[in-house]
């Protein structure tokens, strides 16, 4: 696999829907085989993050491996709530099935859902609410499970090791309109906020609206083929959140990992190739 990092693969971007007046768009990258194609939706916390972010080395990997990636934009919270977040989701997977699952060269609409972090909640929320018989699996890294467990909900002992950044001070990063990318810099202290604070779901919208985006727990046994990774001892996103998927959906793989992180794939190193590898070995069988 030494060659194929180094290929250069095309990158075209097209809108596929929008939030008001805020275009949402998709990067489409076509892969060397028709294996059918990967739709990903970004980490952040949902507070910031871009489509972007999967690391170019793995998406070469996944792309010489002969699938398809959609790239997908969403809004992000607080100026747009979680409700409003997963219909634009919906938005980009009815786009892909009616008009984009041809605009990468794809044979057929067969595909996977992606999601890393909050992206991976987005990912499980779609396999759930919007179930269809073209989704051939489920892929999530260190994704949340509930929004109302116990270490999102109280003020979090990691993130409270670091310079305190007060609920009015966050309050100062938040915009006047709706935008889909955010950079780390400029509002992953938004998120740090959040999570010292404990204030976390008060970003994406009301309980009462956020426990209408709960899944009902027979709808796992309908699950199509999951592949799920984590680190047992992630700061951030508990592993319990991935070991009860595992419990709840019938057929998985899982790469439970030795490591205090998060994400762990964030730059290419000896760990995450491993686990990719696997990934696209499970993939290609799926």
């Amino acid at each position: 696999m030494g060659n194929k990092k180094q290929k250069i693969f095309n990158a075209v971007q097209f809108t596929f829907g929008s939030f008001g007046e805020l275009s949402l768009n998709v990067t489409v990258l076509r892969g060397e085989k028709n294996r059918g194609s990967i739709l990903y939706f970004h980490g952040g916390g949902f507070l910031y993050g871009q489509r972007q972010d999967l690391p170019s080395f793995y998406q070469d990997q996944l792309l010489a491996a002969g699938f398809n990636l959609y790239l997908f934009d969403y809004p992000l919270a607080p100026e747009v709530d979680l409700t409003d977040i997963y219909s634009c989701a919906k938005m980009a997977v009815q786009w892909f099935l009616t008009k984009g699952w041809q605009l990468s060269g794809a044979e057929s609409k067969d595909y996977f859902l992606f999601g890393r972090s909050s992206g991976g909640y987005l990912a499980t929320l779609l396999t759930a609410h919007l179930p269809h018989l073209e989704q051939k699996g489920l892929i999530r890294f260190y994704g949340y499970q509930e929004l109302f467990q116990k270490e999102f909900i109280f003020p979090s002992a990691y993130y409270n090791q670091f310079p305190k950044v007060s609920p009015l001070d966050a309050q100062e990063l938040i915009g006047n309109q709706p935008m889909s990318q955010g950079s780390l810099e400029k509002r992953f202290p938004l998120y740090l906020s959040a999570r010292q604070y404990g204030n976390w779901q008060s970003y994406l919208g009301t309980r009462e609206k956020l426990k209408a985006l709960e899944i009902n727990r027979a709808s796992y046994k309908k699950f199509p083929p999951c592949f799920l990774a984590h680190c047992k001892n992630d700061p951030d996103v508990p592993f319990s959140c991935s070991t009860i998927l595992a419990n709840l959906v019938p057929l998985k793989e899982t790469v439970w990992l030795d490591l205090q992180q998060h994400d762990f794939d964030r730059s290419q190193n000896h760990v995450a190739n491993t686990c990719y590898n696997q990934l696209i070995d499970w993939l290609t069988t799926s």
